[in-house]
């Protein structure tokens, strides 16, 4: 190709791109083997359809191509969705609507991750809506000295930024412990009549 044919490509390729969607370039070449560039195919020539979206090779330079899906082709989404795969975390222990008893009110919380649990991650424990101190690496938590009564706990997965990674659901549970003031005995009173 000639240098005049490449700057008569370029002007026609720069006047198309304005109006890209209504306007189509057709190529075809002729038998001395100069390519030719009309918006109409021409009669009795094989012509192909250009794609706007390819810049022209002009002279020796490499060819800059745009594709819609390139992370598909190169496999950049899979990756991305391997690397998302959700992770969920659940509250084994205590179970929803257990009863625990514990006079000292000591209660472990169980959890487990899945599919896999991550490298580095962080544990926190919702009880009751308050935060307890976050757990490093380890899907236990013991809370001491808990009041008796209707408790509500969640645990929530979190990364090393602090990113809530996942959420379990949450679990009500209620913990018996014995009264430290005994019950006042019965007394029969006697009978005034």
């Amino acid at each position: 190709m000639n240098n005049k044919h490449g700057i008569g490509i370029l002007t026609l390729m720069l006047l198309t791109s304005f109006d890209v969607d209504a306007t189509r370039v057709y190529s075809w070449v002729d038998g001395n083997g100069v390519t030719h560039f009309t918006d109409a195919p021409p009669p009795g020539q094989k012509a192909k359809e250009v794609d706007l979206r390819v810049a022209p090779l002009i002279g020796s330079s490499p060819r800059s191509v745009q594709v819609e899906n390139f992370n598909s082709l190169t496999g950049v989404d899979t990756k991305k969705e391997k690397e998302a795969v959700k992770l969920a975390i659940e509250l084994l222990s205590p179970e929803q609507g257990s009863t625990l008893r514990d006079n000292t009110g000591n209660v472990v919380f169980q959890g487990q991750i899945s599919p896999k649990a991550p490298a580095q991650y962080d544990v926190r424990l919702l009880l009751n809506g308050k935060a307890a101190p976050v757990v490093k690496n380890s899907l236990a938590v013991r809370v001491e000295n808990l009041d008796r009564g209707a408790h509500q706990a969640q645990l929530e997965l979190l990364a090393k930024d602090g990113t809530i990674l996942a959420e379990s659901k949450v679990v009500t549970f209620y913990l018996h412990r014995a009264s430290l003031n005994p019950a006042p005995k019965v007394t029969p009173r006697p009978n005034r009549g």
